[in-house]
């Protein structure tokens, strides 16, 4: 599973988030779909594999969850759209809100609204009802959710999506392309996502520079857009968070290459940044929940 749920804030976890936690509750974490308790595993830095959670011995989901059947589902939407006129048959996060981090949801409150939702949901399954036409938004605290519903349900990117100002109001609007073959300035603000380069990136005292794979062609030489992350203020985990996952994905991307040479699977860094007026080849990014990287092969339509 990429994402639980944390017991104790009600929050939407992501499995990558567990790299900047500087001691990780393995008791505090549920499945999103069913409250079932659920393991962190390969969080330790230096691990190849991204973190993730696993299911526990003992503790299967319960049978009207659909975090199981959501491999199946993401197969299925790959190849053709699976919104119906009942709706979209899984979860999604339909908006995005950075809180502080010491703001906490009421547990009370949050608990009792899952029980409601578990018993709904358990009643419905028990009468005969048919789930996958329940759909379930929530809210997501870093863009990653929101980037891995836009990759794993390429067909249906006109659902409801809302970014703090940024345009559009579908995921179809809010999320772009960067322009492969020049450096564009961009009048309307987007989340937007390009292959990640290849090259080291580049880390000083107070910002780090990441090389895109996309830009302006010049006598077969590339000038790449870069983003520049500010990190003058942030604390050391999370400097080492974003480098760990800018890391990986660099070593994913050039193994899927050397694995087969034809492969059209790449690192895509996602991110909404401040297009430099001065040098428009460059964002710049001051929060980590506002950037990441997903290793895939990324369906336009």
């Amino acid at each position: 599973m990429d994402s639980a749920k944390d017991k104790h804030t009600g929050q939407i976890v992501d499995g990558e988030q567990l790299w900047y936690i500087n001691n990780v509750d393995k008791d505090a974490y549920v499945c999103r779909g069913c409250n079932v308790p659920i393991n962190p595993v390969s969080y330790e830095k230096g691990l190849k594999r991204r973190p993730h959670f696993r299911e526990l011995n003992g503790h299967p989901h319960k049978g009207w969850c659909k975090i199981e059947g959501e491999i199946e589902l993401i197969k299925k939407a790959k190849k053709q759209k699976i919104t119906t006129p009942q709706g979209f048959p899984a979860s999604f996060p339909n908006k995005l809100e950075l809180i502080g981090e010491r703001d906490k949801i009421d547990k009370e409150k949050s608990n009792q609204a899952d029980d409601n939702l578990a018993k709904r949901t358990s009643s419905q399954s028990e009468e005969g009802s048919n789930l996958s036409t329940t759909t379930s938004k929530w809210t997501a605290r870093t863009i990653r959710p929101i980037c891995r519903t836009y990759c794993n349900f390429p067909k249906d990117r006109d659902l409801p999506l809302l970014i703090s100002n940024l345009y559009g109001d579908t995921y179809n609007d809010v999320i772009r392309r960067l322009s492969s073959k020049e450096i564009v300035i961009y009048t309307k603000n987007h989340l937007l996502y390009a292959p990640l380069g290849w090259q080291k990136i580049h880390k000083d005292n107070d910002k780090l520079i990441i090389y895109l794979g996309y830009g302006y062609w010049i006598n077969n030489k590339l000038i790449p857009y870069k983003v520049q992350v500010n990190i003058g203020d942030w604390s050391k985990s999370k400097i080492n968070y974003v480098l760990e996952e800018l890391n990986i994905a660099i070593y994913d991307s050039k193994q899927v290459k050397d694995k087969d040479k034809k492969t059209k699977v790449k690192s895509w860094l996602f991110f909404i940044g401040e297009q430099s007026l001065d040098s428009p080849e460059i964002f710049i990014v001051n929060d980590h929940r506002l950037i990441c990287c997903l290793t895939l092969e990324m369906k336009s339509y």
